[in-house]
């Protein structure tokens, strides 16, 4: 009876001492970014049947477990998903409303009211050449401002392409080291135990690619998983596919260069276009195949019908060399640009000869008039005329409005896109949290709760120590006996 008691005790310090290191093991990693809360499964020994019946033989440790939620990780992906979307289009949309800097005293609305308000002078002195370099300066200026929108554009283009690029290699990174952590945990599990830290470093990868690129993880029974991207497979045991970026060059090539190209996804062989896309991944999708192309393309149709605009008007006028009449008729006041390099953003500018000289700035729409300043009020007038610029959308949505008005309108456009990515950017970044709050709740460590635990299992670890003592004391009774 005392060896069978012996016996008994021995597991039971044994299996306590194990359950005490998984404690210890639990405490150590308190802070540690994704462990799982571990826990030792105590069982039974199968017990001795004897004539009178079932004799227990003391108790082992079967598995120790790993306290994770497979529901709320998913609910937790998908909350990091929407966040991590809404988080990226605030800080790119942030960046393009950077580049307008309205409403403000160097932009293009005061700039317009200065050009307007320019000729308005030169029509109160239509013989005056400080009007006329007035005119000319706030007529650089404006042109000035929509050269560098545009080379702003082109610079956020740069830094968000390249900040796709950054994010496919990195998917592709995580990608192929969730196929590798696959395979070390088959092989690892394959006696039937549970790797537990490899497991809590492959959650670790898949939580990060869900927020980059709202995966989805499918659990295989074999202890891998598959991670799906947009409809297809991304990662498959222990294949990663690789995503790759290209540009979806027109063909055949435009009469004009193209400032924006669009981007697109592919996986692996296939030479579709992935979708859908999730995650941060695809707010920087958007922004470069939307949001800036749309901001582009409004600005060029701004700055284009704005020289044909004051290009039209001045063209009608005369100027003169002194008094002397006749006049002669005005040039263009912008360069009117050609078919295969049109009026843009990016190239309008003043008419060389109007640059050069402001005696070739018109203010009379009368040959023998030197003194009339109708033309001067006509173009002054532009300022109210409605309807002067019209744009339409790749989808067949119009928009017109005045230069003014009609800038005004795209600005205030991507500021309210902003501030929608940045209401967004904060409840879903509540809702992932909010999430993870509840899965730390299963799977986190409490050091508190741990600290109760170990006082617990020490005293089932003494208890066993006063077994041995008992049974040490029935030998040595059963021995003097002898």
């Amino acid at each position: 009876m005392s060896s069978g008691l012996l016996s008994i005790a021995r597991t039971a310090l044994l299996t306590h001492q194990s359950a005490i290191q998984t404690i210890s093991q639990n405490i150590a990693n308190a802070e540690t970014p994704g462990y799982s809360r571990q826990e030792a499964v105590l069982v039974a020994n199968t017990p001795v049947r004897m004539s009178y019946g079932n004799v227990g033989t003391g108790v082992h440790v079967e598995t120790i477990i790993r306290k994770r939620d497979i529901l709320l990780d998913d609910s937790y992906r998908s909350a990091s998903t929407l966040a991590g979307s809404a988080e990226m289009r605030r800080d790119l949309m942030g960046q393009v409303e950077s580049v307008f800097g309205e409403p403000s005293d160097a932009g293009m609305g005061s700039a317009l009211d200065a050009f307007w308000g320019s000729w308005s002078d030169l029509a109160a002195s239509p013989g005056s050449v400080s009007a006329r370099a007035v005119v000319q300066q706030r007529g650089r200026q404006v042109a000035q401002l929509f050269n560098e929108y545009d080379t702003q554009l082109t610079q956020q283009r740069n830094s968000t392409l390249e900040r796709l690029q950054n994010t496919v290699s990195s998917i592709n990174s995580i990608a192929a080291q969730v196929a590798e952590l696959n395979t070390r945990i088959v092989t690892s599990e394959s006696n039937g135990d549970t790797n537990n830290e490899l497991r809590d470093l492959r959650d670790m990868k898949l939580d990060e690619l869900s927020k980059i690129a709202g995966t989805r993880v499918v659990p295989q029974s074999n202890g891998s998983t598959s991670v799906l991207i947009g409809n297809s497979t991304l990662v498959q045991g222990d294949t990663a596919r690789p995503l790759t970026l290209k540009l979806e060059v027109p063909n055949p090539m435009p009469a004009t260069p193209l400032a924006d190209v669009n981007v697109r996804i592919q996986l692996g062989t296939s030479l579709d276009r992935l979708a859908p896309v999730a995650g941060e991944l695809a707010s920087i999708v958007e922004v470069l195949n939307v949001d800036i192309p749309g901001a582009r393309s409004r600005l060029d149709a701004m700055a284009a019908q704005f020289a044909t605009a004051v290009n039209t008007i001045h063209t009608t006028g005369y100027t003169f060399s002194g008094n002397t009449v006749p006049g002669t008729a005005a040039g263009n006041f912008f360069d009117a640009g050609t078919v295969s390099n049109p009026v843009t953003a990016a190239t309008i500018r003043m008419d060389s000869a109007v640059l050069n000289d402001p005696l070739k700035i018109a203010a009379s729409s009368n040959a023998n008039g030197p003194t009339d300043n109708s033309l001067a009020q006509s173009l002054a007038g532009l300022r109210l005329t409605d309807n002067t610029v019209n744009w339409t959308s790749s989808t067949g949505v119009t928009e017109t409005g005045s230069f003014l008005g009609f800038f005004r309108s795209m600005v205030t456009r991507i500021g309210i896109d902003t501030a929608a990515a940045t209401d967004n950017a904060t409840v879903y970044r509540n809702l992932a949290d909010q999430s993870d709050a509840r899965r730390q709740s299963v799977s986190g460590v409490s050091t508190d709760e741990e600290l109760v635990n170990m006082m617990r299992v020490q005293q089932s670890y003494q208890a066993a120590t006063k077994m041995i003592k008992a049974a040490d004391d029935m030998m040595q009774t059963l021995l003097s006996l002898v």
